[in-house]
């Protein structure tokens, strides 16, 4: 899987290659041909396992859910989302590939039908905790929050004058009157 992201990560989906990956994984092809009958479903799987990874990666200390949800705390939460783009632009661009890709190959559409559900339940989760929100509440957030940081993410990739800090400052001001409105 590492290799896998790897090479796709570096050549992206078109140019890599199965033989490349088990090159740089130093397996025989037919290894990864046996787990993966074909290309599309190996790169859903990294896709699953990095998306697991990701939402591991929000780890929110107590302090940072302690207090007022000001514009501040809000934007403290933010940080690891936005911090993805930054420090891990190939994984943006993977991501879209791959939503291109399930859009094309219904074999693959399953795969990140599930991956994003999971993304958004543990959304669900992590807006509950630091929010105390209602379920209903997060649940109806975490596709928001979820399109938000995929879109913010290409914007920044797309577009090397975006200013990505300042949206993610609006975003944490716009998201953190909501939060106290609802919270009233």
């Amino acid at each position: 899987m590492d290799a896998a992201y790897q090479v796709l990560a570096e050549k992206g989906y078109d140019k890599a290659s199965t033989k490349e990956i088990a090159r740089v994984a130093g397996v025989a092809q037919g290894l990864i041909s046996y787990y993966f009958p074909s290309k599309d479903l190996l790169f859903a799987e990294v896709f699953r396992r990095e998306s697991e990874k990701y939402c591991e990666s929000y780890s929110f200390t107590q302090s940072s859910t302690e207090g007022p949800l000001n514009a501040a705390a809000v934007k403290s939460a933010l940080s690891v989302p936005q911090s993805r783009a930054v420090d891990n632009p190939s994984w943006i661009k993977l991501r879209y590939e791959l939503y291109a890709l399930g859009l094309r190959n219904p074999a693959v559409s399953e795969s990140i039908k599930a991956t994003l559900a999971s993304k958004r339940e543990h959304l669900t989760r992590l807006i509950e905790r630091i929010s105390r929100l209602p379920e209903e509440h997060s649940r109806s957030l975490a596709p928001i929050l979820l399109s938000v940081f995929d879109g913010l993410g290409l914007q920044r990739l797309c577009d090397e004058d975006f200013d990505y800090e300042g949206a993610y400052d609006t975003f944490a001001a716009i998201l953190a009157a909501y939060l106290q409105s609802i919270q009233k």
